[in-house]
């Protein structure tokens, strides 16, 4: 595999619509964080990370899971970008692509840590087995030759 494919850009890019943890406050109202902000149903509101990060007196006052989660959508943004170039323009290091997606599974998955650690009971991971789903079906043989030796060049 030297690219992605265009499905596979497809697929990387319906990510921004998944929700990276979605966490249940009541029967009728949840909060989605997103990689680029929140979602919440009761009422209705949409909040991006800008806005998010005005309203709590900026990064360094949020926690250590929440401070991540900018450098999270960073690393997803990073492999959407990566993917079109290897669809526009027929160059890419799928590894790269890869490598971006499974850090911005990583930081999702802090995210959620942070949030189950302050009793934010009712918080499920979706982000992190999108993305898991996402890698394994359209990048797998990319994680089968990682770390295998490459034949020397003559």
């Amino acid at each position: 595999m030297s690219r992605s494919s265009p499905r596979a850009l497809v697929a990387v890019a319906a990510l921004l619509a998944v929700p990276w943890v979605i966490q249940f406050n009541a029967p009728v109202d949840l909060t989605a964080v997103m990689s680029w902000g929140l979602l919440n149903t009761n009422p209705w509101h949409v909040l991006t990370l800008p806005g998010y990060f005005d309203e709590t007196q900026g990064l360094e006052t949020l926690p250590w899971s929440l401070q991540v989660w900018p450098l999270g959508f960073g690393f997803y943004f990073g492999a959407l970008l990566s993917a079109a170039s290897g669809v526009a323009t027929g160059r890419e290091d799928v590894r790269v692509t890869v490598g971006l997606l499974a850090l911005s599974a990583i930081t999702s998955v802090i995210v959620w840590w942070g949030l189950l650690g302050r009793g934010a009971a009712g918080t499920v991971p979706v982000g992190v087995l999108a993305t898991a789903m996402v890698g394994w079906w359209f990048y797998y043989p990319v994680l089968g030759s990682v770390g295998t030796p490459s034949p020397p060049r003559e």
